[in-house]
C-alpha cells in the first residue's frame, strides 16, 4: 500500500469518527492510535538535548564555575 493510499485510509476512517461522534455527542469511541496519531491527537512536545542541557545548568553550582575558569 503506498503512502498516498495509507493517507486517503485513514483521512476515510477520520471522516466516518467524525460523524459517529457528532450522531452521538458524549459517547465513548474507542480510537485506534494510528488514526488517534493521523488526527492529531499526539503533539510532541518533547524538549530537545539543547534545551535540557540548558536547563541543567546552576549558576550557583561552585563546581561549575571552577570548571569554566
Amino acid at each position: 500500500m503506498s503512502q498516498d493510499e495509507i493517507k486517503k485510509h485513514l483521512n476515510e476512517q477520520a471522516d466516518q469518527l467524525d460523524r459517529e461522534m457528532t450522531e452521538n455527542p458524549g459517547a465513548a469511541i474507542e480510537v485506534d492510535p494510528e488514526l488517534a496519531d493521523h488526527m492529531g491527537a499526539f503533539e510532541e512536545d518533547a524538549i530537545t538535548l539543547e534545551e535540557a542541557e540548558d536547563a541543567s545548568f546552576d549558576p550557583f553550582d561552585s563546581e561549575e564555575i571552577e570548571t569554566e575558569e
